[in-house]
């Protein structure tokens, strides 16, 4: 009995060495995202070092969340600084913010969504929705489709109501922030684009950390923190493309903004090697 386990051990062992091998040595031909260059980047204070979420006030001020306090961070970009912090709810686990105008919209990963009317005036107002998803759903994602008057967002674990595994975005009512029950759009889990030729221990299903509308082309980003990768769709949900991020670069890439030339923004948390970030990146 003892020989046969140790036969199982050394095995699996064996598989597992191989496996890691392959997947370093397959690492050198990925496409990571070269065709994605780092044009800047903008080291941020401790305070957002769990950086969860970014959204651009305009094209010098961006707006920034951290998944444990209530507190939405100013950050300017030419100053290079934090310069106003606005206390907006209890300690929780906020993921995703979406500035409208002057008000700002931040979402749980329960699901619960805070709508700060007049964010940078001290006479703000603070609403508080539930929008029918909950803490098995994990939402981390939010953005606002202002030509449908919608919000989109994708569970990153379990669908609402739908015990399938497919790729779900789901529309939020911008009068009533309740989740509609019929789904704004429907990836199956099968489709081609997840059946990536990975070592089999390696994660083939997308983990939605954020999700942002091309304010020109009106195409779907969707970032993966978990497998750093950047899944692009077109306005209709269909497939158009996919890169994986460089991790040297993009160690957990968990929020993404654009500025009104289109030019896109991506925050990271920090790693065991690089400090949390906004980084300003191109097509090349």
């Amino acid at each position: 009995m003892k020989q046969n386990l140790l036969a199982i051990y050394i095995i699996a062992g064996i598989l597992i060495i191989v496996g890691t091998i392959s997947y370093f040595l397959k690492s050198d031909n990925q496409d990571y995202s070269d065709k994605i260059k780092v044009i800047k980047t903008f080291e941020l204070p401790y305070a957002l070092r769990e950086i969860s979420g970014i959204s651009h006030i305009n094209d010098s001020k961006i707006a920034c969340i951290q998944d444990e306090e209530g507190i939405l961070f100013i950050y300017d970009l030419e100053k290079k600084d934090v310069v106003k912090e606005i206390l907006f709810g209890p300690r929780g686990d906020y993921e995703s913010i979406r500035i409208i105008d002057s008000i700002a919209y931040v979402i749980e990963s329960n699901g619960k969504l805070f709508k700060i009317n007049n964010f940078e005036s001290d006479s703000r107002k603070i609403e508080i929705y539930k929008t029918g998803f909950n803490n098995k759903n994990d939402i981390e994602s939010l953005d606002f489709l202002k030509e449908e008057n919608i919000f989109l967002t994708i569970p990153k674990r379990q669908n609402l109501s739908d015990k399938s595994d497919d790729f779900i975005i789901y529309e939020i009512n911008s009068k009533t922030y309740k989740v509609e029950k019929e789904p704004y759009f429907r990836m199956k889990v099968n489709d081609s684009i997840f059946q990536e030729r990975e070592p089999f221990f390696t994660n083939k299903h997308l983990n939605p950390s954020e999700l942002t509308i091309h304010p020109d082309t009106k195409e779907i980003y969707i970032l993966d923190s978990k497998v750093p990768r950047l899944l692009i769709l077109n306005p209709n949900g269909s497939f158009k493309n996919m890169y994986k991020l460089n991790p040297k670069n993009f160690q957990q890439p968990e929020g993404l903004s654009f500025d009104s030339k289109g030019r896109m923004y991506i925050s990271n948390e920090e790693s065991d090697f690089l400090k949390q970030n906004i980084q300003l990146v191109e097509w090349e």
